[in-house]
């Protein structure tokens, strides 16, 4: 899998991880104990990423829940529309970032 991907992929599951500690707050919950440490990884992940898809990430986490969405069975699971046929018949494909031509999310191929 492509480096990047891979950053794309942790930066979204940290992101979730830290909102569902701030809706767990909002619940009357307090749950500190490993949140310093989610934004120190989170942190890392960003000065690994390349500053252009730091920034289209930033603007999709802004527009919509998830960001980075897998495709099973060539359908993207951030929009639910079916790839093209172009996309889903690549060789290699999680060996670089892809976007969804129909959402714009980023967009990974998930393998049982």
């Amino acid at each position: 899998m492509d480096k990047q991907l891979e950053l794309l992929i942790m930066l979204h599951d940290l992101d979730l991880l830290l909102k569902e500690i701030n809706n767990e707050k909002k619940a009357g919950f307090e749950v500190t104990e490993h949140k310093e440490e989610l934004r120190k990884a989170k942190e890392k992940v960003i000065k690994g990423l390349e500053p252009t898809f730091l920034k289209r990430y930033e603007k999709l986490i802004d527009r919509y829940p998830r960001a980075v969405a897998p495709v099973i069975d060539g359908i993207c699971y951030g929009c639910f529309v079916t790839l093209p046929t172009s996309f889903v018949v690549r060789k290699n494909k999680n060996e670089e970032v892809t976007i969804c031509p129909y959402c714009g999310r980023f967009i990974y191929w998930f393998e049982d």
